[in-house]
């Protein structure tokens, strides 16, 4: 079988053995932090789900903010899960993490109500979601980078991009070393 016909599977088992055993350490350890955090949001859940009014402005108000809370353990998850497998393809719930992380601290802080909440939601922001959705985004970018190594470390076909002299792999040219 062709390189280019390998099924999914094939394809990221060959990917995982290419790796370095200090990226696959790193990846669990990822795994272990993403966990950490889908483990330490369920109490936040719980209480959301008994401190929230049940009718604000909306009159599904607590269930807005418990299920999206529900979503961001999920993706969380996720992402552990994938940095356990150490597949490549944690660079999607990393970047979904961070997205929910954002639109969590700006909700939080849009949606307070007197002094000691925005406060409350500020800090929160500032010291948790916000770090931790950067944290996400550098997860996938660093993904994204090691694919693209891998892929160059693989080689381009056949007069494909990078086999011209002068031309990287992605087919533009060389990166200036130094």
């Amino acid at each position: 079988m062709a390189e280019d016909e390998r099924t999914d599977p094939e394809l990221y088992a060959s990917v995982y053995q290419a790796l370095p055993i200090q990226a696959k350490r790193r990846a669990r350890r990822l795994g272990w932090i993403f966990s950490a955090a889908a483990v330490a949001l369920l109490p936040w859940i719980v209480y959301l789900a008994i401190s929230l009014p049940r009718r604000d402005l909306d009159r599904h108000y607590r269930a807005a903010w418990v299920g999206f809370d529900c979503l961001l353990v999920f993706v969380i998850v996720r992402t552990a899960y994938m940095a356990f497998r150490v597949d490549l393809r944690v660079q999607i719930p990393a970047a979904a993490t961070a997205t929910l992380l954002i639109v969590d601290a700006w909700f939080d802080i849009a949606t307070s109500d007197g002094r000691a909440a925005i406060l409350q939601a500020l800090l929160l922001a500032v010291f948790f979601e916000i770090p931790a959705a950067v944290f996400s985004i550098y997860v996938s970018r660093q993904v994204s980078h090691q694919v693209l190594l891998l892929a160059g470390r693989a080689g381009s076909p056949p007069g494909g991009p990078g086999s011209e002299p002068g031309t990287n792999s992605r087919g533009g040219p060389p990166r200036p070393t130094g």
